[in-house]
């Protein structure tokens, strides 16, 4: 389910993070940097994502800002895109903060 708060728990220190539903526009926003900044996940394939992204973005602005489309066509495409590719990297990001967490043992439950 898109956009869900989640809590990690450590079990022996009953330290806890959370991360609510404004984690995934940070995530989307700042992608590698994030991952890095909460400190589980792997930063690399972070990185990767983010150059995947940028790279993705470069194209649909570059398709867009040929002659044979319109400005209106050229419009639309970057307000729905931008958004959508800054909600998918969140989603990403996220997801590969949640597996990280996981893998070294920390119980995930629903925020209080």
């Amino acid at each position: 389910m898109p956009l869900k708060s989640v809590r990690f728990e450590h079990p022996k220190t009953e330290k806890s993070i959370t991360l609510r539903r404004k984690s995934y526009l940070w995530a989307g926003l700042f992608g590698a940097a994030y991952v890095r900044w909460i400190g589980y996940g792997s930063v690399l394939k972070a990185v990767a994502i983010n150059i995947g992204f940028v790279f993705l973005v470069l194209v649909v602005v570059g398709i867009t800002s040929t002659r044979y489309v319109k400005p209106f066509v050229q419009f639309v495409t970057l307000v729905v895109m931008v958004p959508l590719i800054v909600w998918i990297q969140g989603e990403m990001m996220i997801s590969i903060i949640r597996t990280a967490f996981r893998r070294r043992g920390w119980m995930t439950r629903k925020p209080d």
